[in-house]
């Protein structure tokens, strides 16, 4: 099988030895069909792949207008919509390289990208980005154009320009024969992007990804999702991060239609509007929609709770036949069309109705919810993967390992090390860090594999499972290894917890810094009759610390005793990423946090 995939994989980049050759077969392919669609001007505007392709050209044509040189940097900061990928890929085209930088980076941030990177030319979506960019540029002796995706923006000064026309410029430049020259020049191994990692224990590093990693990436995508293209995507993970960044390649790779998400805080809204077959998901839209419910379910009628569990128990026996293609009794069938027609139909509207797989990624996912959305025809599973060698195990729509992150990817190896870290290689991996060529080796081992920093295991039946990260293990002053991340998933599924931080290095207990879903938070005091000026004063209700004090327990309450929560604290405001404490990719940036909440915590351990 091995030699088969080998065989496979080289026909593959025969066939697609470039994302921007790849690109443009399809738009041959494809023509007038809708390749993606976007609601960032108010309404959906769908795309056919002919436009696309004329719009990819008009970039990489005023691209060279401007003088972009071969390998030179571009950055692209902005939220996901259609102009991302068609500035991206008109980028790639002349042999250029795409910078992204996340839609929620500050000034600040954004000038580290831009200095590192030595960006000269940056596309920018809105008036926030837009004035951070003009910031940046003030500043850096690099940064000089700025092209504006959103025409409400207020432009300033000749550096910036619509994007628009700057497309008009490309097609008024006359660079026909240019971009056929540059594109004659493009290779397997030309470096694609610098993807700048988050940045949880110091300076984000630039992440070098070539054609090569990319593309071994879709192929690998290929065995485990059959997407095609009758099939719809939802683009809502950033594309500025690996995970949505390689999907959307692989959406176009297979001529599905991509839709895009520009606001996160729609994404309810969009879900039902798009109705998508496959999608990339964080656990936390998971977390909330179940929180909501489950938490509704526990004050309606006794008679509505018994069908709603009756429902699902039949979910539970009819899916894992219907999916695996066995024979289902007549007598289940009956009972699920009602069970479906009741109960389960209106889950799986929530999310538009079409689900055929949904991945999910970026922190750990509880295995109860995902069998809870499974038993309700709600197929998704974990998948795992970083930056540096992405993806590396999926669950698939066939092969669901509730509890684990799926088997293996085709060309990936994976190992566990004496310490018990995991470790893989495959061409899929990076080719090093920009302008950091000593950092590689401190995250490789002698024989050339990536060392994860993540604990793990791969089962009997060839899942790879994770436990927790090298570096943000819990060692209690009695020498227990506990796993923050176990504490603290257990924690965010109830609906009154948005954000939660598990504390106790070197401490005799466990305690945990709370932030509550203040939306039904509020709620819930109104109805109580609690009153309250902020929201400071709302944590420190008694009635609010009791209140959190019996869901905490219930939500741990399968956890080891010495991973029980001895004490909490309920903080009025949320961890953020301006405020220093999360990462773009709301990681919990935990030696922060701890210096920043040091009287909070140490209040916790008073007396210890």
């Amino acid at each position: 099988m091995a030699e088969d995939y080998q065989k496979e994989y080289e026909a593959y980049l025969k066939k697609n030895p470039h994302l921007a050759v790849m690109v443009r077969d399809r738009v041959r392919k494809y023509g007038e069909k809708i390749a993606c669609r976007d609601k960032a001007e108010g309404s959906w505007r769908g795309f056919s792949w002919r436009e696309m392709g004329e719009m990819i050209d008009a970039t990489s044509k005023a691209l060279l207008e401007w003088d972009v040189r071969d390998r030179e940097m571009v950055g692209v900061f902005s939220q996901n919509r259609v102009y991302w990928s068609i500035a991206d890929l008109g980028i790639l085209g002349i042999r250029a390289v795409s910078v992204p930088v996340y839609a929620t980076n500050s000034a600040k941030e954004t000038e580290y990208i831009v200095n590192d990177a030595e960006i000269r030319i940056m596309f920018v979506n809105d008036q926030v980005q837009y004035d951070a960019s003009k910031e940046v540029l003030k500043n850096s002796k690099y940064l000089k154009k700025l092209i504006v995706f959103d025409r409400t923006v207020k432009l300033e000064g000749p550096e910036s320009i619509y994007f628009d026309d700057f497309l008009e410029i490309g097609r008024k430049s006359g660079q026909e024969a240019a971009l056929e020259e540059r594109f004659k020049e493009l290779e397997l191994d030309d470096l694609c992007t610098l993807i700048y990692t988050s940045g949880t224990t110091g300076s984000p590093k630039g992440v070098m990804l070539t054609q090569r990693n990319f593309l071994t990436m879709l192929f690998a995508t290929g065995y485990p999702m059959p997407i095609g293209e009758k099939d719809v995507s939802f683009c809502f993970l950033p594309l500025s991060h690996v995970f949505e960044r390689a999907w959307t390649y692989f959406m176009f790779d297979r001529g599905a239609e991509n839709h895009y998400c520009h606001d996160t805080k729609q994404i309810l809204d969009f879900l039902k509007e798009v109705r998508p077959h496959y999608m990339t998901s964080v656990p936390r839209v998971w977390e909330k929609i179940y929180g909501t419910i489950t938490e509704g379910l526990k004050t309606a009628p006794p008679a509505k709770q018994k069908l709603f569990n009756w429902a699902l128990n039949i979910g539970s026996m009819y899916y894992p036949l219907f999916y695996n293609g066995k024979p289902i009794p007549f007598g289940l069938k009956l009972k699920h069309a009602v069970a479906e027609k009741l109960v389960l139909s209106k889950i799986q509207n929530v999310v538009g109705g079409r689900c055929k797989f949904y991945h999910v990624g970026g922190a750990p996912f509880s295995p109860e919810i995902n069998k809870f959305f499974y038993n309700a025809g709600l197929k998704m599973g974990l998948g795992y993967g970083m930056t540096e060698i992405f993806v590396v195990a999926v669950c698939t729509p066939k092969d669901i390992g509730f509890g684990t992150s799926g088997k293996p990817v085709p060309l990936m190896r994976v190992r566990v090390s004496d310490e018990g870290e995991l470790q893989m290689t495959s061409p899929a991996q990076m080719a090093g860090y920009w302008k950091k060529p000593e950092e590689p080796k401190a995250m490789l081992t002698e024989d050339g594999w990536i060392k994860s920093g993540d604990i793990g295991m791969i089962t009997e039946e060839g899942y790879v499972k994770i436990t927790d990260r090298i570096k943000e293990l819990i060692i209690t002053a009695g020498g227990k290894n506990i796993s923050p991340l176990l504490i603290e998933t257990c924690l965010k599924e109830d609906i009154f917890i948005d954000q939660a931080v598990a504390i106790g290095d070197q401490k005799k207990y466990i305690s945990a810094m709370i932030v509550p879903s203040f939306e039904v938070l509020t709620q819930y005091a109104d109805e109580q009759g609690i009153t309250y000026s902020s929201r400071e004063e709302l944590v420190q209700h008694p009635a609010i610390i009791d209140f959190y004090n019996t869901r905490i327990q219930e939500a741990t309450k399968e956890l080891g005793q010495v991973e029980k929560i001895k004490k909490f604290t309920l903080l009025p405001e949320e961890l953020t990423q301006e405020g220093g404490e999360l990462t773009p990719t709301s990681k919990l940036k935990r030696k922060v946090i701890n210096a920043k909440y040091e009287t909070v915590i140490n209040s916790m351990y008073e007396g210890e």
